[in-house]
């Protein structure tokens, strides 16, 4: 099923093929992320926006709206039946064809988007804190001229004070408290790119935008069933994060049920590429 010297040629080839349009991709996520920077900094404290959380929400922002759409894309050729039919007769098998395509996109794609937003982000970093550090003094100069109340002193005083551990270049791993917060991100961010995968296969025609109506409809729906049921999705949502007591029941289905999601997905996602080989 897997014959490493056959996988090798297929990653070759498909990187040959497709490495000008991930470059794309990844430069027009440089250029969106650059244009937010520029409105930011246009604002009197927009600098504010790019301290530690500023950077860490900017980060997974991007990344949680960027990976599932470059998971959508790497199926592009399936949409139509010329392409489709070129890359389904590639001499590999269906589980070399999927695996290539995992790697690819819940691997290599946040490494690359990593990389790609330290571009931006490490200069926006240095500026804003050199901005804070200018306001800051601006700050203590009008404290020292002015007779102001006590309220506002004390205002002016906390503005006066730049600290500069607030705008250090932001890793996604710093302040990691427990191993669970980093499984829980990586456990939705492969559902949704799972979810991207499958729906890219599934639907013929504009995949994307089915996949989102689809996505929302679901949504809708267990939003319906919770107000229905007046159940708790909050709880399995905050597992990785919060903890509350549970039983020992809640203990077992909670975690397997996060992990079924992913892997439902990708074996979905599975099945459908070899659904694509039998019948293109």
């Amino acid at each position: 099923m897997l014959e490493l010297r056959r996988f090798a040629l297929l990653a070759r080839a498909h990187w040959a093929e497709s490495w000008r349009k991930y470059a794309w991709f990844l430069a027009a996520g440089v250029l969106l992320h650059l244009a937010i920077s520029i409105v930011c900094f246009a604002g009197e404290a927009g600098f504010t926006s790019f301290d530690v959380d500023g950077q860490r929400s900017l980060y997974f922002t991007g990344l949680f709206v960027l990976a599932p759409i470059f998971a959508s894309r790497y199926f592009l050729p399936m949409s139509s039946r010329a392409s489709a039919l070129l890359a389904l007769m590639r001499p590999a098998s269906v589980f070399e064809k999927w695996l290539l395509a995992a790697l690819t996109i819940a691997v290599l794609y946040p490494l690359a988007y990593t990389l790609a937003f330290y571009l931006v982000d490490a200069p926006d970093r240095w500026l804003a804190c050199a901005q804070a550090k200018h306001y800051a003094m601006q700050q203590a100069q009008v404290l020292a001229r002015s007779p102001l109340g006590e309220q506002r002193a004390a205002f002016l005083r906390e503005q006066a004070t730049f600290r500069p551990e607030e705008y250090r270049l932001m890793f996604p791993w710093m302040d990691v408290k427990s191993w669970r917060a980093p499984v829980g991100i990586v456990l939705l961010l492969c559902s949704l790119q799972g979810m991207a995968v499958f729906g890219s296969l599934f639907f013929r025609a504009v995949p994307l935008v089915k996949t989102v109506l689809c996505c929302l409809l679901l949504v809708l729906v267990c939003m319906v069933l919770t107000a229905v049921f007046k159940s708790r999705p909050d709880v399995v949502l905050s597992y990785w994060g919060h903890r509350r007591p549970l039983s020992p029941l809640q203990e077992i289905l909670y975690p397997a049920l996060w992990l079924a999601y992913p892997g439902l997905f990708w074996l979905a996602s599975f099945l459908a590429l070899k659904e694509r080989e039998i019948a293109p």
